[in-house]
């Protein structure tokens, strides 16, 4: 599926038909809600102190079927929980970093695209010893304009960088949601 294809409307063109376009904002639109299912949390592996390299975890998904509505906007909701507990290097490094990538993925008609991406980065630095404990909401929006029909919603957690020594580092009660409704009606 083409994003912006012949099929789909440009997301901000109107009709030129002024009576027509009032016609379409005075219509009730339909509303769609879809929450995530089989929601997970990241569970990061840690080695001897250090959190195991390009771990990746899909966090929540969800599908919505927009196919009934005219011009479709899908707005994204996604919450968690990052916790972790680290303590700085004794090689003298005083630094304790947290770097993780989420990623909003879209499919629809069998066609994979990362459709927004979003860092979270936690960072420490001192010149003693320095040991914490991190438990903090991340939640992102995000709005969606795609072509009628029925698509698939994931939300995806991959680790980039950590310096410290880590006791544990997770991403818990992931939760994806979704409301949809077209622009304007077709009837």
């Amino acid at each position: 599926m083409e994003r912006y294809n012949a099929e789909c409307y440009n997301a901000y063109s109107f009709p030129k038909n002024k009576n027509k376009d009032k016609d379409c904002c005075d219509k009730a639109r339909k509303v769609l809600l879809e929450c995530g299912f089989n929601p997970e949390p990241a569970i990061f592996a840690i080695d001897d102190d250090y959190v195991e390299p390009q771990q990746c975890f899909d966090l929540d998904r969800l599908v919505i079927d927009t196919t009934d509505l005219c011009r479709p906007i899908v707005k994204i909701e996604f919450s968690s929980l990052i916790c972790f507990e680290a303590e700085s290097n004794d090689n003298g490094d005083d630094e304790i970093e947290v770097k993780l990538l989420f990623e909003l993925e879209r499919i629809c008609n069998g066609k994979k695209e990362c459709v927004q991406n979003w860092y979270y980065v936690k960072e420490f630095e001192t010149e003693n010893e320095l040991e914490v404990e991190i438990s903090e909401p991340f939640t992102v929006t995000f709005c969606d304009r795609t072509c009628p029909g029925c698509c698939e919603y994931k939300m995806v957690v991959k680790g980039i960088d950590f310096d410290g020594k880590f006791e544990f580092l997770n991403v818990v009660k992931p939760n994806l949601s979704a409301i949809a409704q077209g622009l304007c009606s077709d009837r």
